[in-house]
C-alpha cells in the first residue's frame, strides 16, 4: 500500500472513531434528558389529577374544595394507600418513583409530589395548594414549590 492510502485509512478510523463517541455522549445526554421529562410529567399528572379533585363536589367523589379534608384525605381519594405514597414513574429510567407527601400548612392543606429516578439529572417536586395561586408549582432543584 502507498503511503497516501495508509494515512486516508488512519484518517478514516480516527473520524469514525470520534463520530462514535460523540454518538454515545449525544444518547447518554438525551436518556438523562428523556428521564427528567418523564418526571415532570409523572409529577405534574399527579398535580392534575388532584386538582381535577379539587373542583368535584364531595358528593361526586371530590374534594369539595378540601373543606371535607384536612389534607390526608388527598393521597387516598386518589387511590393511594396511605399519605406518604410512592408511586412509580414509568419511562424515567432505573428508580424512577414519586412520593406523594401532605402537609396541613395553610387553611386546606397542601400535597407535594417528589420524583426522582437514578437516571434524572435533578430532583422534581411539583406542589399542589389550593391557597396559592397559581395551585400548581413546580421545583427542579427539590427545593418547595412554593418558596
Amino acid at each position: 500500500m502507498g503511503q497516501q492510502q495508509l494515512l486516508l485509512l488512519v484518517l478514516s478510523t480516527v473520524i469514525v472513531g470520534l463520530a462514535t463517541v460523540a454518538g454515545i455522549q449525544a444518547f447518554s445526554e438525551n436518556q438523562a434528558q428523556a428521564a427528567q421529562d418523564a418526571l415532570v410529567q409523572r409529577g405534574t399528572s399527579i398535580a392534575s389529577d388532584v386538582q381535577g379533585l379539587y373542583g368535584k363536589p364531595s358528593q361526586m367523589g371530590g374534594l369539595g374544595k378540601l373543606s371535607d379534608t384536612d389534607g390526608s384525605g388527598i393521597v387516598s381519594r386518589l387511590g393511594y394507600d396511605s399519605d406518604n405514597a410512592t408511586v412509580d414513574a414509568d419511562g424515567a429510567g432505573s428508580g424512577g418513583e414519586c412520593t406523594l407527601s401532605v402537609s396541613d400548612s395553610g387553611t386546606n392543606g397542601r400535597l407535594v409530589v417528589t420524583c426522582d429516578s437514578d437516571n434524572a439529572t435533578s430532583t422534581v417536586k411539583v406542589g399542589f395548594d389550593p391557597d396559592e395561586d397559581p395551585e400548581v408549582e413546580t421545583s427542579f432543584d427539590g427545593s418547595d414549590p412554593f418558596s
